[in-house]
């Protein structure tokens, strides 16, 4: 016995439809604020700069690879975009690139 194509259809639909209710919502837009990872917080600019401060002891000018090491974790995979217009300033290190 075959199923006809208009049967077909509407079968495919049905299990669309099904898969549909599988499926997580996307997540919300990310609004402008600070981030959070243990000891340290992230805040997007208003130039799009990455501004990453450590919780409780500040930053010092000497700390820009542990102050990379945490803007990466924040960007996520693509990682923070860095350079040499990375600068400090009032113990945090701001990204001017800001997040890949």
């Amino acid at each position: 016995m075959t199923i006809g194509r208009g049967m077909e259809r509407m079968m495919c639909i049905a299990a669309l439809a099904a898969l549909a209710g599988c499926v997580a919502p996307a997540p919300k837009t990310s609004e402008p604020g600070p981030l959070g990872l243990a000891g340290y917080t992230a805040l997007k600019g208003q130039g799009g700069e990455l501004i990453v401060k450590r919780a409780g002891t500040p930053f010092t000018n000497s700390d820009g690879a542990e102050a990379k090491r945490a803007a990466n974790s924040f960007c996520g995979a693509n990682g923070a975009v860095t350079g040499t217009e990375d600068n400090f300033r009032d113990g945090a290190w701001i990204f001017p690139g800001g997040c890949a």
